[in-house]
């Protein structure tokens, strides 16, 4: 992969990170407030249960996919951001204008899964 489109790779990383970060700090704080609500009523509590719930999945989440940026990102800068980390082959572009911090070639990734369902 060429410079300026790892460049360009890294500024798309780069902005999906911030903005994830920003919705994991917002969720964090919504995540609090849900836990410190005085709710005198059992349903209510049981709809606080379920909010916290939802709100640390989806906290989890995007934690996850800003440790896989960051991986990313670090790849852009040891240069070997595109290659596929199984089979070492380059990894599309479309594949990774879609999935920026994909790790896996489409063929790789998916027999993985199938082994993982085995």
């Amino acid at each position: 992969m060429e410079e300026k489109e790892r460049e360009r790779f890294r500024t798309i990383l780069t902005e999906l990170r911030r903005r994830l970060t920003t919705d994991f700090e917002k969720i964090r704080d919504a995540s609090s407030e849900e836990w410190g609500a005085d709710l005198p009523d059992i349903n209510d509590e049981a709809t606080r249960t379920m909010n916290r719930r939802l709100l640390l999945s989806i906290g989890a989440r995007s934690f996850d996919v800003i440790q896989k940026i960051d991986i990313a990102l670090d790849r852009i800068s040891e240069g070997d951001y595109g290659v596929c980390q199984e089979c070492g082959e380059d990894i599309p572009v479309s594949r990774l204008e879609l999935l920026p911090y994909a790790e896996l070639c489409v063929e790789c990734q998916e027999r993985i899964e199938r082994e993982k369902q085995s």
